[in-house]
């Protein structure tokens, strides 16, 4: 008997659904907190310069002070500067791209000539497309990411609603892509398919869990879909992801014993 037929086909109550709200609501904050710090820096010394670079001027007349870049991981470049205007008043510049540079940057102070009470460095107007790009790249990948926090949620959500009274669970065999531990825990991706369509998953399992092996290389894993959504919920070794009773638990244990009685004695030697 298959492991799929082993599998009981009664409803059945979800303990744990494998993923963690608290990674969803982490990922939500830190990437809408980056993006809009990243949005705060850097926008409105953006919006100044585009301005400025669309008809400028050499401002003669006008001085740099505290001019200062510095260069992280080779590429990625951010300068700042005070530019003192004739009468005095002084403003604060902040810009940030990506460039290959070695050594100093030399550069002076530009006007706009639609707005002359407008200044800033000529390097910044000189790396205006560069900057918005820059810009672009990190406040749409951290507001991505945010994004992706708030699917997570929602994922989370509506299979939590699906599981809330006991359903049918329809075991598939999935093929694990990667898998990534913590001090905290482990996460598992993965691919299955379902009625004809392979779809790929995300599932969070404690540290020291094991997902439920079908194969001795550790490639492929048991899975459940719950009837009334296509999310699945990745069993862990023990079965303890599922409200199943002792005699389930070893009726699909036993279609797979030999494998797992191999993985036990793999993980024993490496130990």
């Amino acid at each position: 008997m298959s492991v799929l037929d082993a599998f009981p086909t009664r409803p059945l109550r979800a303990n744990r659904i494998g993923i963690s709200r608290l990674t969803g609501c982490f990922v939500v904050l830190v990437g809408f907190a980056f993006a809009g710090g990243m949005a705060w820096w850097q926008a409105e010394d953006l919006w100044r310069d585009y301005k400025i670079s669309r008809s400028y001027e050499i401002a003669d007349d006008a001085r740099i002070s505290n001019g200062e870049c510095k260069t992280r991981k080779l590429v990625f470049t951010d300068c700042s500067a005070t530019i003192i205007a004739p009468d005095g008043a002084r403003s604060r510049v902040e810009m940030m791209f990506v460039d290959m540079h070695a050594g100093d940057y030399e550069t002076g102070v530009v006007r706009s000539r639609e707005e002359p009470r407008l200044l800033t460095l000529e390097l910044g107007v000189e790396k205006i497309s560069d900057r918005i790009l820059t810009f672009l790249a990190f406040v749409g990948g951290f507001a991505v990411l945010g994004i992706a926090g708030l699917a997570m949620l929602l994922k989370a959500s509506r299979l939590r609603r699906a599981v809330a009274e006991p359903v049918v669970m329809r075991p598939v065999v999935a093929k694990v892509l990667t898998q990534a531990r913590t001090w905290l825990n482990q996460t598992i991706k993965y691919e299955y398919s379902l009625d004809g369509k392979t779809r790929k998953a995300t599932s969070i399992l404690k540290k020291n869990e094991m997902p439920f092996f079908l194969d001795t290389e550790e490639r492929q894993v048991l899975a459940v879909v719950p009837q009334t959504t296509s999310t699945p919920i990745l069993l862990d070794a023990g079965l303890e992801m599922l409200d199943l009773t002792d005699e389930e638990r070893a009726a699909v244990r036993a279609a797979v014993s030999p494998v797992q009685d191999d993985i036990r004695v793999d993980r024993s030697m490496r130990w």
